[in-house]
């Protein structure tokens, strides 16, 4: 095991290893522009397999005159509002891309990118143990929200980095398999409707 993991304490915390940060703060309804020069990935475009949908991101013009945060590969975006609250993981979206304000932007602090890849860090945010600490946390009635300190105070397990790595690749070989079998359902229901069409009707 990696010395700097077996020195570390136990009661690790979201904000030891990662900053958090607000999505960017749009005014309103996001409008969409096809000739906008800016991406922006909304909580429609994520999945609570922890991923982004890119085909299904839209282009707008930032009013605003804040700089933008935009997004990096291997930064996580938490959904803080809603009835779900689950992580995506940011990978090969365009260079100028944002995301909504209903995310908190996670970003693995620079001294621990050796120690904890942010593919682990999404996959534990979505496990069990998280989502029951977020579900006892969240506030609201109808329309539930963590609040940034929730978040910063989940407890992270940490483990070797060779560890980390071969439980997310088990995570990605059973998303692909989901796809799979959805799509086999998929056809076989095509098949069944045809076969019932033409049997119904002739």
């Amino acid at each position: 095991m990696n010395n700097k993991v077996c020195n570390m304490p136990n009661d690790i915390k979201l904000y030891d290893i990662a900053d958090i940060h607000s999505g960017h703060p749009f005014r309103g309804s996001i409008e969409p522009d096809i000739n906008g020069d800016v991406h922006v990935v909304q909580v429609r475009n994520t999945k609570a397999t922890g991923e982004i949908v890119q085909d299904e991101v839209i282009t707008t013009t930032l009013t605003s005159k804040k700089q933008p945060d935009w997004l990096k590969s291997g930064d996580i975006l938490f959904v803080a509002k809603g009835a779900k609250h689950y992580s995506a993981l940011v990978e090969n979206l365009p260079k100028q891309t944002v995301c909504s304000p209903h995310f908190f932007l996670v970003r693995i602090k620079p001294a621990f990118k050796e120690l904890v890849t942010p593919e682990f860090v999404c996959w534990q945010l979505n496990q069990l143990p998280a989502q029951r600490y977020f579900q006892t946390t969240a506030e609201g009635s109808l329309y539930l929200s963590v609040r940034r300190q929730i978040l910063e105070y989940v407890p992270i397990t940490m483990l070797p980095i060779e560890k980390q790595k071969q439980l997310t690749a088990m995570h990605h070989c059973a998303v692909k398999e989901q796809k799979i079998l959805q799509q086999l359902i998929e056809n076989r229901q095509q098949q069944l409707d045809a076969i019932a069409h033409k049997a119904l009707t002739t």
